[in-house]
């Protein structure tokens, strides 16, 4: 299920770095100046990169299996010419006849996601997730227990991405 650059936190990899690396041995402490990013800017930074990928791709045919036994297929993004700070919308046809929109949005440090049959009318339950950037391009979704490099992932990795958010976001309304 998906990409080489996106992965569930049950898929083995290995990201150990030797403990005998002479960059963190004994003389790591030479006075060199080492910058480290705020991990809020990291975050927020990642968060917008995302949405606004999730936007320009514009994904659509996706069908998304509900542990009910319904589908919700995913018909594209509703948002194209809206900047990301507003939210990424998605279009969804459900099994049983029903349309509504998936809204994500960036705020108070955490990705949020609704459903909505209108932009003025969101649902009162919705779900939202962790979300951690890494300088690499490495973003990781807690809530859904999901990584995705944002550097070098393909428009398969964000649809299934995609896809767990619209389940989770689903499954919590």
């Amino acid at each position: 299920m998906g990409g080489p650059n996106f992965r569930r936190d049950t898929d083995q990899v290995s990201t150990s770095v030797p403990l005998e690396d002479d960059r963190w041995g004994p003389h790591a402490n030479t006075g060199a100046l080492v910058i480290r990013q705020d991990p809020h800017q990291l975050r927020e930074h990642a968060a917008r990169r995302l949405l606004r990928r999730l936007r320009d791709l514009n994904l659509g045919d996706g069908s998304v299996p509900l542990k009910d036994g319904n589908k919700v297929r995913i018909t594209g993004c509703a948002s194209l010419d809206h900047p990301v700070e507003g939210g990424v919308r998605y279009r969804l046809n459900f099994s049983h006849g029903g349309a509504e929109i998936v809204e994500i949005q960036w705020q108070g440090g955490r990705l949020h996601s609704h459903l909505t049959k209108n932009k003025a009318q969101a649902h009162d339950s919705g779900t939202s997730f962790g979300l951690n950037g890494h300088p690499s391009g490495l973003v990781e979704l807690s809530g859904l227990q999901s990584a995705i490099d944002l550097s070098s992932a393909s428009s398969e990795d964000y649809e299934v991405l995609l896809s767990l958010i619209v389940e989770a976001t689903v499954e919590a309304a």
